[in-house]
């Protein structure tokens, strides 16, 4: 039971919340108390957890995750219709912008589904960067070698040895 209501699951007990506090309130929206401000990571985040309040959301991980790779191949088309790489500090192609931007909103919302918070996963993952990055430079310094000379594939191969002894 919720008030006079009785709702039989979670999500149904956060939709009439959601509607008791924009009655109670006068408010209007539903992204009403979402503040822009937000990190884009956080933001994200929120505004698909109400919108999942109203019921848009997919059913499982398994959807968000296909929504993903669908975003992942809008983006690849995107990229074709280019001239290829843009030049560094410069503006990016409006079409690869916005599908860059839907992989992003996507990958947040599989996360979401996943229990995982989207900016500590990525703090996580960058943190781990660094320290395989400088270990491999470690290991080409190791062997006589300065590793910001080095080819790319080179460098790649002292980052998989990083990466083993970090495990």
């Amino acid at each position: 039971m919720f008030g006079e209501a009785d709702l039989a699951t979670a999500a149904a007990v956060k939709g009439r919340w959601e509607e008791l506090k924009r009655e109670q309130e006068a408010r209007e929206g539903i992204f009403h108390d979402v503040p822009e401000t937000l990190p884009a990571l956080l933001y994200a985040r929120k505004v698909q957890r109400r919108a999942a309040t109203v019921g848009f959301e997919y059913p499982d991980a398994a959807g968000a995750l296909a929504d993903l790779d669908s975003e992942l191949a809008e983006l690849g088309e995107a990229i074709a219709g280019t001239a290829g790489e843009a030049a560094p500090e410069t503006e990016a192609d409006p079409a690869v912008f916005a599908e860059l931007g839907d992989v992003l909103f996507a990958a947040v919302n599989v996360a979401r589904r996943l229990n995982v918070d989207p900016e500590l996963a990525l703090r996580a993952v960058s943190s781990r960067f660094v320290a395989r990055v400088e270990r491999a430079a470690e290991l080409a310094r190791d062997d006589g070698r300065d590793w910001t000379s080095l080819p790319v594939g080179e460098q790649d191969r002292y980052y998989d040895r990083a990466k083993e002894a970090l495990r």
